[in-house]
């Protein structure tokens, strides 16, 4: 269509700038660097590579005969003109933009932004509601969250702008690994806060002092129950035997710290009835003998121990058929064992068997839940200790059903809610530092070897002259260059992705919103401007 295409390409020629020299006078940056690209003259250069390839390819394909001859001589027109693109990037067409931003020509902060808000609407995300995530994570305390993190699409996004070459390679790199290095202890931090702990510790003082807690609570509530006396001729069998002794000492002690006294044991062998308190309390002296044969590491409890605690049960059953309002307190406040044993199920909550555990652990009281919580935090804390690095994250929830298991143990929906919400975000920062740095080499190769040729190519031919070689080279690399991204828009891309400023982060997110907001503009003018001289002068 030899009218057509003349036609079309005169007029977009037209409209091609021929004051060169004066709009470079006015647009070149006032500081000018050495490093090719980031110049004005160093775009003119790469657009020189642009022109030389497209004009070279305009030649070769309206050239009836002779191709080589006409190839090299649509090259060098093409390449003269291709300088000049530079100027009048900025009204050129969203088509040719892409095309000329992929050889760092052009506006690449405007350049970058356009890619952040494609792909933010990738992620089913407004400027705005990125805004909202990021504040609610912060609220949740989720730390250091970007925009990278916040959908598969700007994940990746922030990888084909990692794997070109650009000034904030290393430091992207270094953020993303330091940030994964921190996850573990963040973790903790977050477990300790959500779930309702009052600080990082799993010691026997934190338990003992949730059993105090239950033994003062039992006491207030059934008053009763521990001032009323039974009779003590049953008890009889107990007071010869050593182990009752040695318990009675330990209750004891125990009383005397709180400025108690208690009575001599014989007087339970000579009387005819007793307090319930003082039977209580050898219960409590037998429970700490207990403590004493477990082991505090393995929680693994000696044959002596576990003959202890069947004596214990048969001596508090029987308080119990003697007194039952001690038998109400004792099924609604949890003495040592059971806040041991709801310890114990949270260190082993990764092992437990989901449905048959949230069925007993919504059993429990307030306290009993805090041990289990507790017991949670102990196991965490051991897995913390032999962690060898990767997604921390996946050592909390392994499973559905485990995410429900913990949910029974948190005080209220609200702070399990947050709790998993925290957990899910650093495991999103985990996927973002995988996407990006575990991404595919054979990429970040491509891209390097990419621009390389794109350089290296208008290097050799400005040496030569050799026209055809910067067409092979060059355009090759261009057409091939990972998603568009030259490494000046790779560098803003970054600056943007992986910002962790609170006050630059919303900056960035409403400049977008105001790009959203501008009239759209028309693709033909500018596309003429820049396809059509380039192709006139290569026919």
């Amino acid at each position: 269509m030899p009218i057509t295409k003349t036609g079309l390409e005169i007029g977009g020629s037209l409209i091609a700038p021929f004051g060169v020299t004066k709009q470079i006078a006015r647009l070149a940056p006032a500081t000018q660097s050495a490093v090719i690209g980031e110049t004005l003259l160093g775009q003119a250069g790469r657009g020189a590579a642009i022109g030389a390839a497209t004009g070279a390819a305009g030649g070769y394909g309206f050239a009836d005969k002779d191709e080589g001859a006409a190839t090299v001589m649509g090259g060098v027109f093409g390449g003269l003109l291709g300088g000049s693109v530079p100027i009048v990037v900025d009204k050129a067409g969203t088509l040719i933009k892409n095309v000329l931003n992929s050889a760092g020509i052009g506006d690449q902060q405007t350049a970058a932004s356009k890619m952040l808000a494609s792909y933010l609407k990738k992620d089913n995300l407004t400027p705005t509601e990125a805004q909202q995530a990021l504040d609610e994570l912060r609220r949740i305390g989720v730390p250091n969250p970007v925009i990278a993190d916040l959908g598969k699409s700007l994940q990746d996004l922030a990888y084909s702008a990692y794997v070109v070459q650009s000034k904030s390679k290393g430091g992207t790199q270094q953020f993303l690994e330091g940030r994964m290095i921190d996850q573990p202890n963040d973790i903790v931090k977050g477990l300790v806060e959500k779930a309702g702990l009052a600080k990082n510790v799993n010691g026997f003082e934190y338990l003992e002092a949730l059993t105090a807690n239950q033994a003062r609570l039992a006491s207030q509530s059934y008053p009763d129950a521990y001032s009323k006396a039974i009779s003590a001729i049953p008890f009889r069998q107990y007071v010869d035997r050593p182990i009752f002794q040695k318990a009675y000492e330990e209750a004891v002690k125990r009383a005397g710290v709180y400025g108690q006294t208690l009575p001599d044991l014989s007087a339970i062998r000579n009387a005819q009835s007793v307090p319930t308190d003082i039977l209580h309390q050898i219960k409590i002296g037998l429970d700490r003998i207990v403590d004493a044969e477990t082991d505090s590491v393995t929680k693994k409890m000696t044959g002596y121990g576990g003959d202890v605690v069947k004596v214990k049960n048969e001596f508090n059953d029987l308080i119990k058929l003697l007194n039952p309002e001690y038998k109400k307190a004792n099924a609604e406040f949890a003495d040592a064992e059971r806040i041991k044993n709801a310890f114990k199920m949270g260190e082993d909550y990764q092992r437990l068997d989901p449905v048959e555990a949230a069925s007993k652990i919504k059993k429990l009281n307030g306290d009993e839940k805090e041990a289990f919580r507790l017991g949670v935090m102990a196991d965490v804390n051991n897995r913390l200790g032999n962690f060898k690095g990767g997604d921390f994250s996946k050592q909390i929830f392994k499973s559905d059903n485990q995410k429900l298991l913990l949910r029974n143990a948190f005080p209220d929906q609200a702070s399990y809610t947050e709790f998993s919400q925290y957990v899910k975000s650093l495991s999103d920062q985990s996927g973002t530092k995988q996407r990006v740095l575990g991404g595919s080499r054979t990429d970040e190769n491509r891209a390097v070897r990419d621009e390389s040729n794109l350089l290296g190519s208008f290097a050799k031919a400005t040496a030569t002259g050799d026209m055809l070689s910067m067409f092979k080279a060059g355009g090759t690399a261009l057409l091939s260059r990972a998603k568009g991204i030259s490494s000046e828009t790779s560098e803003a891309l970054q600056k943007r992705l992986f910002n962790v400023d609170q006050v630059e982060q919303t900056a960035i997110l409403q400049e977008l919103n105001r790009r959203a907001q501008r009239p759209k503009t028309g693709l033909l003018t500018g596309s003429a401007a820049v396809g059509s001289a380039t192709g006139i002068l290569g026919d």
